[in-house]
């Protein structure tokens, strides 16, 4: 027989519908935000910094998706033709952020993203729209680029910092006698852009800090003697670089120096979270290539990394401008240089960390990282050439002075000077 239901049964199942609806609307209103990087090596510490945000935004989940870099431009142009592409997608800087601004597929963040004005402009210069002059991105770090060497290497071989490039060749040599290779290097294989890196390490002990300066108003260019003797540098110190150097490429080379066997190598600040999360036990830290005269703070190369732009017409608009803002806060700035170990862009981090210290002191004097910054924004860029051509120098089949003269020719085809 069919009994009612008391009002007691009544009254729980009414309770537990409401809150099944609850549920339902609380999952309607939630939103996937997806971002895409090519910072594979990034994953997790990226994932420690997105679930704060989303511990304090609990309607918004932020899905990571991580492409191989060698593989994440042409993903992310294919996709965005294809209207498929994510919410907020990292973007490289400069030359290489134009051609995604000129399609319209990024959408401006001066209004959207107050806290960029917070911003130097050592960061932003990588992130403006040629065209407009506005913001496409909310950029995250301002790399410099040094010698990376191993502590306990240094110590063992009696070697001091060196504070000249005398003392750092008299350092080399004592690390080649003892059986060490002396600078982990190499840019086979597709990865010619970390010898590109190489000379933006060495150069400016060499052209100076106002270089640039002159490079844009015209009052120098490429084949300034200034400028080969910079890549005569580089190339000198062949014969301290990794044995089979032509053969050589950069995850080899890092491996080189992560595991010991290298007492120093040419990076940029993103080598730091990185080194440390492959080897926990490395002992390692950072300084400036040396001048031929000793200087409390040697000028070094820096740039704006890249940044992370708003994808136009994207499904979950609001709620990516929530997490850009977020990206653009002292908040992520400071779990940026806690959780990766770079300088964050935003100025006012409290570092702990000894490496990133030094970088961050190191900012103290810097010069835009010549051939990103000044010659990326058309093709052929000075980058190309460089890349192209600088393992011949370093193994003494091309000149300095052609390079130099090839990569002047490049840019000239587009490149003018604002005297």
């Amino acid at each position: 027989m069919f009994t009612l239901p008391n009002r007691r049964s009544v009254l729980r199942l009414a309770v537990a519908l409401a809150g099944m609806t609850a549920l339902t609307s609380f999952a309607a209103a939630e939103d996937t935000v997806t971002l895409w990087s090519w910072r594979t090596e990034d994953q997790a510490a990226m994932r420690t910094i997105f679930d704060a945000f989303e511990a304090a935004n609990p309607d918004i989940k932020v899905d990571l998706q991580f492409t191989p870099d060698a593989d994440y431009q042409n993903r992310l142009s294919t996709a965005l033709r294809g209207g498929k592409g994510p919410d907020i997608a990292q973007l490289k800087a400069y030359g290489e952020l134009q051609p995604l601004v000129e399609a319209g597929y990024l959408e401006p963040l001066n209004d959207l993203v107050p806290e960029l004005s917070a911003f130097p402009e050592t960061a932003t210069g990588g992130v403006v729209g040629r065209a407009d002059g506005k913001f496409y991105g909310v950029p995250y770090s301002v790399p410099v680029l040094g010698v990376f060497y191993n502590t306990d290497l240094f110590a063992a071989n009696g070697i001091t910092v060196p504070t000249t490039y005398a003392e750092f060749v008299a350092a080399a040599e004592k690390l080649k006698a003892a059986g060490i290779t002396p600078i982990a290097n190499g840019g086979a294989q597709g990865s010619a852009w970390e010898l590109e890196v190489g000379v933006g390490v060495v150069g400016p002990s060499v052209y100076g800090a106002g270089f640039y300066a002159d490079m844009m108003s015209g009052a120098a260019n490429f084949e300034d003697p200034r400028f080969v003797a910079a890549l005569q540098r580089f190339a000198d110190l062949g014969p301290y670089y990794s044995d089979g150097f032509a053969g050589i490429d950069y995850t080899t080379a890092t491996q080189q120096f992560i595991n010991g066997q290298a007492g120093m190598f040419f990076g940029g600040s993103w080598e730091n979270g990185s080194f440390k999360s492959q080897n926990p036990e490395l002992k390692f830290s950072i300084f400036p290539f040396p001048g031929d005269v000793a200087s409390d703070s040697p000028a070094v190369s820096a740039f704006s990394d890249g940044s992370y732009g708003l994808v136009a017409g994207g499904e979950h608009h609001d709620a990516a401008v929530k997490v850009l803002n977020f990206i653009a806060s002292e908040q992520f700035a400071q779990l940026f240089a806690d959780n990766l170990g770079w300088p964050a862009a935003r100025p006012g981090v409290t570092a702990t960390d000894p490496t990133l210290q030094k970088m961050i002191a190191m900012q103290a004097n810097t010069t835009p990282y010549l051939t990103l910054v000044g010659y990326r924004w058309q093709t052929p860029t000075a980058s190309s050439v460089i890349q192209a051509q600088i393992i011949d120098v370093v193994e003494g089949n091309v000149t300095a002075a052609k390079l130099a003269a090839d990569v002047n020719a490049a840019v000239s085809t587009w490149f003018k000077p604002t005297p």
